[in-house]
């Protein structure tokens, strides 16, 4: 099926994904209720950026949430897609392990 073409441990990988950022996209993948996470936009930043990959938080979407993943000097969008049952569990469960 072309649908699932790209989808692999339940992350998008048809365009890039920014350094380091990839096993923290597999973890959150893991929980239950979430159904796949596509990184989107990568930004430059002029800033120096953080050592280590990073994701923060920034808003919940109608599918699911947006995050925002920092290394060194990029920034990507993340959208996370969950069940729509399971959404306060997700974000519960996001909150307390990843930020």
């Amino acid at each position: 099926m072309t649908r699932f073409r790209y989808i692999k441990h339940g992350v998008k990988r048809k365009h890039g994904i920014i350094e380091g950022i990839l096993p923290l996209l597999e973890q959150i993948s893991e929980i239950e209720g979430v159904e796949k996470i596509i990184p989107a936009l990568i930004s430059y930043s002029h800033s120096r950026g953080t050592r280590h990959p990073e994701l923060r938080f920034q808003r919940e979407t109608p599918s699911g949430f947006k995050l925002l993943a920092h290394s060194k000097r990029s920034i990507q969008e993340i959208f996370v897609v969950v069940e729509w049952s399971k959404k306060e569990e997700v974000k519960d469960k996001l909150l307390k392990d990843f930020f």
